[in-house]
C-alpha cells in the first residue's frame, strides 16, 4: 500500500474541509439577504429596469417624460396600481405599452413567481434556498405544495386571462377592428386580472362604457378572480373534487365546511365587502347627478357594484372620482385600505388582516382569552402580525397624508386622502390629483405604492438589520400590568 498517496489524499480531504469551513464562516457573517429582502428587492429591480426602458425614445410617441414620471409609471405597473401622472395611450407607443403590460403581469404574479414558474416549466431543479424565497413571496409555510401551487398559478392565470380576452375582444373588435381590438383585449384582460387599473381608453378610463354589460361583467369578474389568492383557488379546487367524489349527494354546505380556515375567511370577507360597498355606494350616490343620479335603478345598481369591486384594489373607473360626494370618498378610502386577499394580485392590508383585527376587537370586547372563528383558534403571533400590519399601514397613510397636505396646498384634503389610500392600496383611483403632484408628492406616492405591494412589514425588514445569531439566548422577564385606555 502506497502510504504517500494516502497521506496526500488525507491532506486533500482536510484541505477541502478547512476551505468549506472558511466559506461557511464567511457566508455566515456576510449578512446574506433574507427571503423577505429578496422578495422586496426583486420588485425594486423590476421597477428600475422598467423605468429605464420606458424612458428610452423608442418607447414614446412624443418627447419622453421625465425619469421621475417614468419611474412613477413603472412603480405603478409593477405594484399593479394604475395611478399615472400622464395618459398612457397618448405618451407611449406600441412598444412602450407592451413593456408596461409586461411589467403589470410580472408585478401581478411577482417576479420571483415568474422566475420559478419558468424553471418549473423548463423542468429545472429548484434549490431549497430558492423554494424558501418562493414560499415567502406567497406567504406560505409549506414546501411540499410548491409544485402543485406553481401549476395552479400557471393554469389559473392563463384560464382567467383567456376568458377576459374573449369578452374584451367581443367589446373592442367591433369598435377598433380585428387586430387592434385583439391587442386591446389582451392588454385589458391582463390589467384587470392583475388588479392594475391601467387602460388604453384615455383620461376618462371606462366612464363612457359605464352601462355596457360586457364591461360591467368581465372587469369585476377578473378583479375578483385575481384578488382571491392562488392558495384559495387551489383549496377550492381540491375540496370541490373531493366533495364530488365523496358521494352522489353533493352538498355546498359540506363543501364550505371542508375549506381551510384561510379560504373561509377570504370568501366571507370578499362577499361581505362587495355587498356592503355596493349598498353604501348606491345609497350615498343615489341622487348625485354628476355620477349615477340620472341613471335608472338597474344601472345605478350595476355601477355601484362595479365601483365596490374596483375600489378595493383595481382602479378602473366608470364614474368621475372628482364628482363623488365627500362621504363616498371616505367610504372608498376605507375599501382601498383593506384591499384584496393574501397571495393574490391585490394590494392593501388584505382582507384576512382586516378580519383578524375585527375578531381581536370582538375578543377584547367580550373579555375572553382566545380569538376564535369557524370553530378554530387563531394563534396569538398571527394576531400580533395582523395588528402590526394594520397599524403600520395606517400610520404610513397618516404620515404620507400629512406630508402631501403640506406639499400640495392647492388640493382638497379629501382628494389627498383618496390619493394616499389609493397608492397604498395599489388601487389607482384618483380625483385628478396625480398629474398635478409636486416632485415630493410623486415620491411619496411611489413609496406608498411600493409599500402597499410588498407589505409594510416587508418594507421595515428591507431597511432594518435583524440579528439571526442562534447563540443569542432569549430571556423571559417577569410580567407586570400597566394601565391602558
Amino acid at each position: 500500500m502506497d502510504l504517500s498517496h494516502l497521506g496526500v489524499r488525507i491532506d486533500a480531504i482536510i484541505g477541502d474541509l478547512v476551505m468549506k469551513d472558511i466559506v461557511l464562516t464567511r457566508r455566515k457573517h456576510s449578512g446574506r439577504l433574507t427571503a423577505p429582502k429578496k422578495v422586496s428587492l426583486s420588485f425594486l429591480a423590476v421597477i428600475i429596469i422598467g423605468a429605464i426602458v420606458l424612458s428610452l425614445p423608442f418607447s414614446n410617441k412624443k418627447e419622453a417624460a421625465s425619469f421621475l414620471d417614468n419611474l412613477f409609471v413603472a412603480t405603478s405597473a409593477v405594484c399593479v396600481t394604475g395611478l399615472s401622472p400622464l395618459t398612457v395611450v397618448d405618451q407611449y407607443n406600441l412598444f412602450g405599452q407592451t413593456v408596461l403590460i409586461i411589467l403589470v403581469q410580472i408585478g401581478g404574479l411577482g417576479f420571483l413567481t415568474f422566475l420559478y414558474l419558468f424553471l418549473f416549466l423548463a423542468r429545472q431543479r429548484i434549490t431549497l434556498s430558492r423554494k424558501l424565497v418562493f414560499t415567502e413571496a406567497l406567504n406560505q409555510n409549506s414546501l411540499s405544495m410548491l409544485p402543485r401551487l406553481l401549476k395552479t398559478i400557471f393554469i389559473y392565470t392563463v384560464s382567467i386571462e383567456t376568458i377576459g380576452l374573449i369578452f374584451f375582444s367581443m367589446f373592442f373588435i367591433p369598435r377598433l377592428g380585428a387586430l387592434k381590438g385583439l391587442y386591446y383585449g389582451i392588454w385589458h384582460s391582463i390589467s384587470a386580472f392583475c388588479n392594475a387599473g391601467f387602460d388604453l381608453c384615455g383620461s376618462t378610463s371606462l366612464i363612457a362604457y359605464n352601462t355596457n354589460p360586457i364591461i360591467n361583467f368581465i372587469v369585476p369578474f377578473e378583479i375578483i378572480m385575481g384578488g382571491l389568492g392562488f392558495i384559495v383557488v387551489l383549496d377550492i379546487h381540491d375540496k370541490y373534487i373531493k366533495e364530488k367524489r365523496r358521494s352522489s349527494s353533493f352538498s355546498w354546505r359540506h363543501l364550505f365546511g371542508s375549506f381551510a380556515l384561510h379560504t373561509k375567511i377570504v370568501l366571507m370577507m370578499t362577499v361581505s365587502l362587495v355587498f356592503i360597498g355596493t349598498l353604501l355606494f348606491l345609497i350615498m350616490e343615489f341622487n348625485n347627478p354628476l355620477t349615477i343620479g340620472k341613471m335608472n335603478f338597474v344601472n345605478k345598481l350595476v355601477v355601484s357594484f362595479f365601483q365596490s369591486v374596483t375600489t378595493r384594489t383595481a382602479g378602473f373607473s366608470t364614474v368621475d372620482m372628482y364628482s363623488l360626494n365627500r362621504v363616498t370618498k371616505i367610504l372608498m378610502c376605507s375599501l382601498m385600505f383593506i384591499g384584496g386577499s393574501p397571495a393574490s394580485t391585490a394590494g392593501g392590508i388584505k382582507t384576512v388582516t382586516f378580519a383578524l383585527v375585527l375578531l381581536l376587537m370582538r375578543t377584547t370586547y367580550r373579555g375572553i382569552e382566545e380569538t376564535t372563528v369557524f370553530q378554530r383558534r387563531i394563534k396569538k403571533r398571527t394576531l400580533v402580525r395582523a395588528f402590526s400590519i394594520f397599524f403600520l399601514g395606517l400610520m404610513l397613510c397618516i404620515i404620507s397624508s400629512s406630508i402631501m397636505l403640506i406639499t400640495e396646498p392647492k388640493q382638497d384634503y379629501l382628494n389627498i386622502l383618496m390619493e394616499v389610500f389609493s397608492a397604498f392600496g395599489t388601487v389607482g383611483l384618483s380625483a385628478s390629483v396625480t398629474p398635478a403632484l409636486s416632485i415630493v408628492g410623486k415620491c411619496v406616492d411611489i413609496i406608498l405604492m411600493y409599500a402597499g405591494r410588498i407589505g409594510p412589514i416587508s418594507l421595515m425588514i428591507l431597511f432594518t438589520k435583524r440579528s439571526h445569531d442562534k447563540n443569542t439566548k432569549e430571556f423571559k422577564y417577569p410580567d407586570e400590568d400597566v394601565l391602558v385606555g
